[in-house]
């Protein structure tokens, strides 16, 4: 076979910035891990596949997380956004770590396309997160200028309360508490009950970045599990 080249593990690129060694770098929808300091406009040799320790910011990874670049902030993070799926994480790594160990896919992920559709995810469960309103330990950020469309809302433990308590989800920023899904009563959200949200027929533009926020009035709840698939794109301005 005279047309190959090599491969395909390591590549040479142009830096798009100055770049340090065993230091992530995006160009385009090319993840890759520097093999030397590099000045930006450079030609660097870089690795696409493999586990490396990166940078990461404040996000909370557990083992088999995705892990996304952010090319702003130059680290690694949990926001899905606008920012490039890179790979999936090996060591779970706590929100003051400095690094986090990643397995790259050598491949763009979806959320590389900046205006195609993207995905936010939170998961409100009562043994984590108590029976008042608060903001999930599992809940995704939403960007600055996402424009907020549809998605579904899954109760996959029935919600209980010893009163009569409704839920409504929205954000902590950047829109109302109740944007995505308006006060629902506790019965309606039984054991794999799916509820499509009011952001279907009333969609919203995020204001501010904000993670997925759960609202419970005439509570607390003393149960229940809710998924939450919030779908968005993130307008130019």
């Amino acid at each position: 076979m005279t047309n190959f080249v090599k491969s395909g593990d390591n590549l040479t690129l142009a830096a798009p910035y100055d770049v340090l060694s065993g230091g992530g770098f995006k160009v385009g929808n090319v993840f890759g891990v520097a093999a030397n300091d590099t000045l930006s406009g450079n030609n660097v040799e870089c690795e696409v596949e493999g586990v490396y320790d990166l940078a990461k910011d404040a996000s909370t990874f557990a083992q088999g997380d995705l892990a996304y670049w952010d090319d702003t902030a130059k680290k690694v993070t949990s926001t899905v956004g606008s920012n490039l799926l890179i790979g999936a994480v090996e060591v779970a790594a706590a929100t003051g770590a400095a690094v986090v160990r990643v397995n790259l896919f050598g491949v763009p992920g979806f959320s590389g396309q900046a205006h195609g559709l993207k995905v936010a995810y939170a998961k409100y469960d009562f043994s984590v997160d108590g029976g008042a309103s608060c903001t999930p330990a599992v809940s995704d950020t939403i960007p600055i200028n996402a424009v907020v469309f549809g998605g579904v809302v899954c109760s996959t433990t029935a919600v209980a309360a010893a009163g009569a308590a409704t839920v409504s989800i929205g954000t902590v920023a950047g829109s109302g508490a109740a944007s995505f899904l308006a006060a629902i009563a506790k019965a309606s959200l039984g054991t794999n009950v799916l509820v499509l949200p009011t952001a279907v027929a009333t969609p919203f533009k995020m204001t501010a970045a904000g993670k997925i926020n759960v609202a419970i009035a005439t509570g607390p709840l003393t149960a229940g599990v809710i998924e939450i698939w919030a779908y968005y794109t993130t307008a130019a301005a």
